[in-house]
């Protein structure tokens, strides 16, 4: 047992041992093992390495495999290309032989067409130096010197001789200052913006050295940084001394127009005060002659002879109104029936008593503009057709129509006869003052050719235009066209009849008139009509009166007063105490007394004054 102890602790020991030099060897593997592993590690690096430059350099062959065989391919294109190229010398080659001599030729011809060239340019040199020398107008170049921006001078260069002759002397390689000093600034500034911003300019100047107009057109010409101009210009003296004498004579016709006006304002004023009398008087006596038929044939006589000297001069009123711009246009929308019913009315009777069938067709569209005007103007063509449209050397009646008609642009108003007719040749002078064409006795009893004066002033005031057709034998027919109204409701009312019967009795009048006549019929009247009147023959008898003076109702005063008084500083002086209205006669037609009245706000009226429309001024102008 004891050996078999023994046996197995010296197996324990031997295996102890065995243990021990396996652990040794084994750590010695391990150790062999790291270290190949390592190796192994190095090694996979190196053969990756390898790999990578096997890989790179089979890249590098491929490349130089692509790269050869680019070469090799373009080797092949050069050695086309070469024999193109060859093949293409030896073409231009050819080419270049047969242009050298094709460039001969035309090289030959060149200097031909040179020659030619030179020869024309020699003869248009002639050509343009005779026509430089012999054309009328002034021809000049020149250079216009500066200091900085501002032209001082001009340095002329050259100058045909139509420009010498002009100037009067040659002013070639001289200073425009040095020639005269006097020359005006305007021709420097001229001169120097044609030069300076390249600037044409045609017009006409005086220069005063030369005491002549000269009409010129000035140009800059050479190159861009050059200050050269050109000027072509002509003598106009003789054309603006005619100018300045048409305009003198223009001068000269418009004085005379407005002496004609003053003539016309003062003969109508001196011819107005015996006819207001006289009217006034007549006035008077219609409530007076009784049934005596010898007196009421010696009235009617007389209303008829101072009806047709108040024709003559309203209708220089109405020309001296139209004149003097101080009618004014309002515009309204209205239906024109009952103003043609009116006027219809109006002159039926002067119609029939002329045997004249007058027809009025009314028209019911409605219309934009001034309604006293266009009754005004229509009153005068009615008048007009029913006076001279009867036919002529016949016993037939005449005929007018007076109308309207619907036009795309508005209403057309139209007045029909069938009278003698208006030859071409006059239609345009029957719109002058005083032209009648088939009156050279001056009857008055035939109007007294103003009439359609009027009616073109006031057609232009309107802004329409008086239409005129005519047939010679056949009768005429006036036309306007008025716009149509504005708002197509416009009512149908006509133009609002003036107050011809105002309540006047108990009212008090501050009557001034000058003229003894005039004064005693016109109280005469205003007395018949209740009312009570102070009456005064001068500004000097009522500034004495006035203290004593109840306050008046109106101031009715004659305009022209001795001593240089006047209707204006009547009404001053009366209004320094009172604000009363006031009413001015006058005899004058001048525009300025039109305008005097309306500065003071004061109505105007025009002597004769009819008793009606004395009363209606009295109607309005009075408070209630």
């Amino acid at each position: 047992m004891l050996k078999r102890i023994a046996e197995l602790d010296r197996s324990l020991e031997q295996a102890l041992v065995v243990a021990e030099d396996a652990q040794e060897e084994a750590r010695l593997l391990a150790a062999d093992r790291i270290q190949l592993e390592e190796e192994m590690t190095a090694q996979r690096h190196e053969i990756a390495a390898l790999r990578e430059r096997l890989t790179a350099l089979e890249t590098r062959r491929a490349e130089l495999l692509d790269a050869l065989a680019d070469a090799e391919q373009r080797l092949n294109t050069l050695r086309r290309d070469e024999s193109h190229l060859s093949e293409e010398l030896q073409t231009s080659y050819e080419e270049l032989q047969v242009l050298t001599e094709e460039l001969e030729e035309a090289n030959a011809d060149l200097e031909q067409r040179v020659e030619e060239r030179t020869a024309q340019l020699t003869e248009s040199e002639r050509r343009f130096r005779t026509l430089f020398e012999a054309m009328d107008e002034g021809f000049l170049l020149a250079d216009v010197l500066f200091d900085g921006d501002r032209p001082v001078d001009v340095l002329y260069l050259e100058m045909n001789p139509a420009a010498r002759r002009m100037a009067g002397e040659d002013y070639v390689g001289r200073r425009l200052r040095e020639i005269s000093p006097a020359f005006e600034d305007y021709w420097y500034e001229v001169f120097g913006r044609a030069a300076r911003d390249g600037e044409p300019t045609r017009t006409e100047l005086y220069a005063g050295p030369l005491e002549k107009w000269i009409s010129f057109y000035v140009f800059k010409v050479g190159a861009p940084e050059q200050r050269r101009i050109a000027v072509i210009f002509r003598d106009v003296t003789e054309r603006k001394q005619t100018q300045e004498q048409l305009k003198q004579a223009k001068e000269t016709a418009e004085a005379a127009n407005r002496a004609k006006t003053k003539f016309l304002a003062a003969a109508s004023h001196d011819l107005r005060q015996p006819i207001q009398a006289a009217s006034l008087y007549a006035h008077v006596l219609l409530g007076s002659v009784g049934a005596d038929p010898v007196a009421q044939e010696s009235l009617s006589r007389l209303k008829a002879s101072i009806d047709s000297l108040n024709g003559m001069l309203s209708g220089l009123l109405d020309l001296s109104r139209l004149e003097a711009g101080v009618i004014e246009v309002s515009v309204t929308d209205f239906a024109p029936t009952a103003l043609m019913t009116r006027l219809a009315e109006e002159f039926r009777g002067v119609a029939e008593a002329s045997s004249i069938d007058l027809r009025c067709r009314p028209g019911r569209l409605a219309v934009s503009t001034d309604p006293h005007l266009l009754e005004r103007l229509l009153r005068n063509l009615l008048s007009n057709a029913i006076a001279h449209g009867r036919p002529k050397d016949t016993d037939g009646r005449g005929r007018v129509l007076f109308g309207c008609r619907r036009r795309a642009d508005g209403v057309e108003f139209q007045v029909w006869d069938n009278g003698p007719g208006i030859p071409e040749d006059a239609r345009e002078a029957i719109f002058e003052e005083f032209r009648q064409l088939k009156n050279p006795e001056r009857n008055a009893t035939q109007g007294f050719g103003l009439g359609l004066s009027i009616v073109s002033r006031l057609a232009r005031l309107l802004g329409v235009e008086v239409a005129l057709r005519s047939r010679v034998g056949s009768g005429s027919v006036f036309s306007v066209t008025v716009p149509h109204a504005r708002k197509p409701e416009a009512g149908a009312a006509a133009v609002p009849a003036v107050r011809r019967e105002p309540r006047l009795k108990g009212r008090t009048v501050l009557l001034v008139e000058d003229d003894e006549q005039v004064r005693r019929s016109m109280t005469m009247m205003l007395k018949r009509w209740g009312l009570r009147v102070v009456a005064v023959s001068s500004a000097g008898e009522l500034a004495a009166t006035l203290p004593s003076l109840r306050r008046p109702h109106v101031v009715l005063t004659d305009y022209r007063l001795p001593g240089g008084d006047s209707g204006r500083s009547v009404v001053e002086l009366v209004r320094q105490r009172w604000p009363v209205p006031g009413i001015i006669i006058t005899g004058d037609t001048a525009p300025e007394r039109l305008r005097e009245a309306m500065s003071l706000g004061c109505r105007l009226l025009h002597k004769p004054v009819l008793p009606a429309d004395l009363a209606g001024a009295l109607g309005e102008v009075m408070p209630s």
